[in-house]
């Protein structure tokens, strides 16, 4: 899995790539420049999004709260239509929360912040409002996606966009062994971000307690991933039970995607 091929560089976010060149099951490669992960949004200068238009980026997806679009709206070109799907209230994933909020709840215990990202992983695949996202997301991609070049995003471009291509890959046809190399490829590309909340935190000589939740806040694992595929596959009946009876995609619905 090489991140530099696929790693789409901007100067004001972190994560952003391209789902194209991946191998399917049956002997085809994803496109390349159709669909396209990232992290926020919100502090993009006027070349950065230059940049993603240069790139043939004609739609942004928002996976964020309405709280957070509110906070930290995304800086996009008015060329580019936006499409907002929250799939929760309010960041449940604390990707964007400052360490000042975060210290009362993981400065007592170290594994606070990895079972906190366990809880989330479970919401993102039992809750009603992600369900929903994810039916809306996919309608559009049949609808719209023959002739647009699809971003979506969080704000760290790591469990809620993370969930999304997972779901997506394997609408696709992708191997899970690509599927959870592409999860994984979060922590190589997010690695200025989570040193950066690191930094703040000694500066503010936080606990060993808290660097451990951070790191765990701040990155993906792969015992998140198998977190929401246990789910999946114990509680809905599998990856394909899964996209057929809570995201409402047919067999023919898949199909269309993948041509």
């Amino acid at each position: 899995m090489v991140a530099t091929n696929r790693h789409i560089e901007v100067a004001h976010s972190v994560n952003i790539r391209d789902l194209g060149g991946y191998p399917t099951v049956d002997g085809r490669k994803l496109k390349w420049r159709k669909l396209v992960r990232a992290g926020d949004l919100s502090e993009l200068s006027e070349n950065d999004q230059q940049t993603l238009l240069d790139y043939g980026i004609t739609v942004d997806v928002d996976l964020r709260s309405n709280a957070e679009r509110k906070q930290f709206p995304d800086q996009i070109p008015t060329q580019m239509k936006f499409l907002h799907l929250p799939l929760f209230d309010d960041d449940e994933t604390e990707s964007r929360t400052t360490n000042q909020r975060l210290q009362k709840a993981y400065s007592s215990n170290p594994r606070s912040g990895y079972l906190r990202m366990l809880y989330a992983y479970r919401r993102l695949v039992v809750n009603s409002q992600p369900q929903q996202a994810y039916q809306r997301f996919f309608s559009y991609l049949e609808s719209h996606g023959e002739n647009e070049t699809v971003l979506f995003h969080c704000s760290a471009g790591k469990d809620r966009t993370g969930m999304m291509t997972i779901l997506l890959l394997n609408v696709l046809g992708v191997s899970q062994e690509v599927i959870q190399a592409d999860y994984l490829l979060t922590n190589e590309l997010s690695v200025p971000r989570i040193n950066h909340r690191i930094a703040l935190a000694k500066k503010a000589h936080m606990n060993r307690s808290f660097m451990a939740s951070l790191r765990d806040l701040s990155s993906v694992s792969i015992d998140y991933y198998d977190q929401a595929m246990t789910l999946i596959n114990y509680e809905f009946g599998g990856i394909q039970a899964y996209l057929r009876d809570v995201v409402k995609l047919s067999d023919s619905d898949c199909e269309r995607l993948r041509n």
